[in-house]
């Protein structure tokens, strides 16, 4: 299964979701918005550090179809190449992309593909923000199968709950025989 998380990187949420992550000695892929890698570019850098897989999750955090896809690219490319930038690595090796609000249309799935980005979506995702800890720790063990993917959220003031969320769940799955992947891993698991 794996772990994912979106909308960081944030100055104060991510850290503590790295820092329970490390406890665990899990590994998880963070899809992250272009103006935030640009402001704390540090956190990028630390969370490839610390072993986990980087992806795209937009510029501004608007809806894909929202934008104009001329506009649309270069925004992504931006939000991939700062990535790279912060991390020391080639920008084409940043492919996996997680669409804001899981929203695209065909012509945009076309366009990505044709940019050399790779949708991902996700089979488990507990609204943790608008909810009682309780519900989103039932809601993800409940749900998660081989390959899940579990989406959390690092970023706008959730970091607290969100580590709280996940140094619970990763244990109990783990009892489950569950392991932990990053997108890349199950991508290639798939491709076998």
């Amino acid at each position: 299964i794996a772990l994912t998380f979106d909308d960081g990187p944030h100055p104060t949420d991510t850290p503590r979701v790295l820092e329970t992550l490390a406890k665990h000695n899990v590994r998880a892929t963070f899809f992250l918005i272009g103006k935030c890698v640009e402001r704390h570019s540090h956190l990028v850098k630390r969370i490839h550090q610390s072993g986990h897989q980087l992806g795209v999750h937009c510029y501004r955090h608007l809806p894909l179809p929202m934008e104009d896809p001329s506009c649309l690219r270069v925004q992504l490319d931006r939000t991939r190449n700062a990535i790279a930038e912060a991390c020391g690595i080639l920008p084409e090796t940043i492919r996996d992309l997680r669409p804001p609000y899981g929203f695209f249309t065909a012509k945009i799935l076309s366009m990505l593909n044709e940019w050399d980005y790779r949708l991902v979506l996700w089979d488990n995702m507990p609204m943790h923000f608008i909810q009682p800890v309780e519900w989103t720790i039932k809601q993800v063990l409940d749900r998660t199968v081989p390959g899940s993917v579990i989406v959390l959220h690092d970023g706008h003031g959730h970091g607290t709950k969100v580590a709280q969320i996940v140094d619970i769940i990763v244990p109990k799955l783990q009892a489950m025989d569950f392991d932990f992947v990053t997108i890349e891993q199950i991508q290639m698991l798939n491709d076998k």
